[in-house]
């Protein structure tokens, strides 16, 4: 079937999902950016909005639907269909079924339309995934995950929804109870079914020229499809999802490769992104997808000057080896503003270049923070920098090549400081910059989990000071341990202190892993800071860790992908023998293809899903 062009006569059923209700503005522009080409438009809610949220897609939408958070995208896509109705959908040259997972249109998505309006098609989506077999989740009907339409946005003519073939399928279609089921019984089987009777489909990204290098170009190659194909999406998760999936494919160049191409090339408002992604996703994770690292060189300065009123805060906790830190104070800009915070005797001590003292009567770092806190309103950007006591346990110097951490990849020299108030002068969301987290001698015991072993109570702090933001015990957050940092004095506005509660729990470190958080919550991100000839050294603490882990570890557990040598691990896989283990897949293979010949379909998906969730996997 082909459309007759400029009729314009589709139906668009979107479906929608938020945790907390909300409808974020990049969804209206994406339905703003598709609303020319639709005759109808039908919203269907998976679960309850706001007042305020339901109204805007009312101002977009012919209808809005709110249903029970059941079935996921399958089950939303369903009701939208049976709520109009196959006759009446039949109507219109061309049905939509598409949702909110992606960032759109980055092209008008008139292009779109106008190639696919003159190819004779049954069905078509933008994106495809290739084939992966074997099926990774084990309970695909085809014993491989088949090659398939990607169902954030599908496209059905008219000719096809009449067809007994189709209703046939969406009306004896269960909704899933399972993100997998939804995967395997509807996403990756549609397309394989209704070819193998005979339909035809396509996609408007051509993406051949990526099969065989991924199975999913849109996460993978999608700065390609973008700058080449003209892809008009990119997916939601590309800047948030678990970044073990880059590194089965890649070496964690994509996400952040076709974002600076965006933002360098496009007039897509990547601020629609941010907005989203901060009130709702892990900034740890984000972090890792967008690389939210920033070199800044100790010999090459940027800027000789910057916009903002910059002021830099030192809490002084000990002023034993000052004289270590004088060419870190030298190093702030004659522009930016120099305080000392401590007790009368110890900034005292410190009078050097000051412009002023702050003084307190408590020394710690908590009332050391109230007190920049209190000053950051006169000022657009601020730095806090703690001159610590070192002398906490032997060898001494873990804490003090602690400090020599802090302090060079925040204050290393001018030329670093400037490059620092650049950075966020080129990065206008970006809310705070932190020194890497310290991983050697006793410290790399202490900061065990990455949580210092206190999640639950650091959790509770983020639920209370951060609501609605993702908080992870798996992604421990780049958090300033030690207590130094650059921040956007806007984000620490409303930043609330945390308490030692009655489990003696110590209220700095919930504060300051809590810090991330709240700095989010405030509609920024967060990112860390390195001094080039310290990003030298940490890449060769970080290779020597990881190599020396690696010797002990595949001897144990076998090489493989990092994932699956991590899987190994966690569920004490030991493979002391490679062939051995070589061995044992080939005979799980062979048993698998043996139990599938035998039992039933439906038995034996059934079977596998419960053995699936008997071992966590699902």
């Amino acid at each position: 079937m082909i459309i007759t062009k400029g009729k314009e006569n589709r139906c668009g059923i979107f479906l929608y999902y938020d945790r907390q209700g909300i409808v974020d503005d990049y969804v209206i522009y994406l339905l703003n950016g598709i609303r020319p080409h639709l005759k109808y438009l039908l919203v269907v809610v998976n679960g309850q909005l706001e007042v305020s949220s339901k109204k805007k897609l009312e101002n977009v939408a012919d209808e809005v639907m709110e249903k029970e958070n059941e079935g996921f995208d399958v089950g939303g896509y369903r009701a939208g269909i049976f709520h109009i109705g196959l006759d009446k959908l039949a109507e219109y040259d061309e049905t939509i079924l598409f949702n909110y997972t992606y960032f759109g249109p980055l092209y008008p998505f008139s292009e779109m339309f106008d190639k696919m309006d003159d190819m004779d098609l049954d069905f078509w989506g933008i994106t495809r995934h290739y084939k992966v077999d074997p099926d990774p989740y084990g309970v695909n009907r085809y014993g491989y995950m088949p090659e398939h339409i990607q169902s954030h946005f599908m496209v059905m003519r008219s000719d096809f929804i009449k067809t007994e073939d189709y209703r046939n399928f969406i009306t004896n279609l269960k909704n899933p109870t399972s993100y997998i089921e939804s995967i395997c019984e509807y996403e990756t089987v549609f397309t394989k079914i209704f070819e193998d009777l005979g339909y035809k489909w396509d996609t408007y990204v051509d993406s051949s020229e990526y099969e065989g290098y991924n199975y999913c170009p849109i996460m993978f190659s999608i700065k390609d499809m973008i700058a080449k194909q003209r892809c008009p999406i990119i997916k939601r998760r590309s800047f948030f999802t678990d970044y073990h999936d880059f590194l089965l494919n890649t070496c964690g160049e994509s996400s952040v490769e076709a974002y600076e191409y965006i933002r360098d090339n496009l007039d897509y408002d990547l601020k629609l992104a941010w907005d989203n992604l901060t009130r709702l996703e892990n900034m740890t994770e984000i972090s890792k997808a967008m690389q939210l690292n920033y070199m800044h060189p100790a010999d090459v300065r940027y800027v000789d000057s910057t916009k903002y009123k910059t002021a830099v805060f030192i809490y002084v906790e000990s002023t034993k080896h000052f004289e270590r830190y004088i060419d870190h104070i030298n190093a702030v800009p004659d522009e930016t503003d120099l305080y000392f915070i401590g007790t009368c005797e110890q900034s005292v001590h410190c009078v050097q270049r000051v412009h002023n003292n702050i003084q307190i009567n408590d020394s710690n770092y908590l009332n050391a923070y109230k007190a920049v806190q209190e000053k950051a309103s006169e000022y657009d950007l601020v730095g806090m920098l703690v001159m610590a006591d070192v002398e906490i346990e032997k060898p001494y110097s873990n804490y003090d090549s602690w400090q020599y951490r802090d302090f060079e990849n925040l204050l290393g020299n001018r030329n670093v400081i400037y490059n620092i108030f650049d950075t966020f002068e080129t990065n206008d969301r970006l809310g705070m910059l932190v020194p890497p987290v310290p991983y050697h001698g006793s410290l790399f015991e202490k900061m065990d989990d990455g949580w210092m072993g206190m999640y639950d109570e650091a959790q509770r702090f983020i639920n209370e000071t951060a609501p609605g933001i993702s908080c992870k015990k798996t992604e421990p957050p780049q958090a300033p341990f030690g207590g130094s940092f650059f921040a956007r004095s806007d984000a620490l506005t409303n930043v609330k202190i945390s308490t030692e509660s009655e489990s003696g729990t110590p209220a700095k470190e919930i504060f300051l892993m809590s810090l991330i958080y709240q700095v989010q919550y405030a509609g920024y991100y967060s990112g860390v800071s390195y001094n080039n000839d310290y990003a030298a050294i940490e890449t060769t603490n970080y290779d020597y860790m990881m190599r020396e882990l690696n010797k002990v570890v595949f001897e144990k557990y076998g090489p493989n992908y990092h994932k699956v040598v991590v899987d190994n691990i966690m569920n004490d896989n030991i493979i002391r023998y490679p062939h051995v283990a070589s061995l044992r897949e080939k005979i799980k293979v062979a048993i698998v293809t043996v139990l599938r010949k035998i039992f039933p379909q439906k038995l034996y998906t059934k079977l596998r899903r419960r053995y699936m969730k008997m071992r966590g996997w699902e």
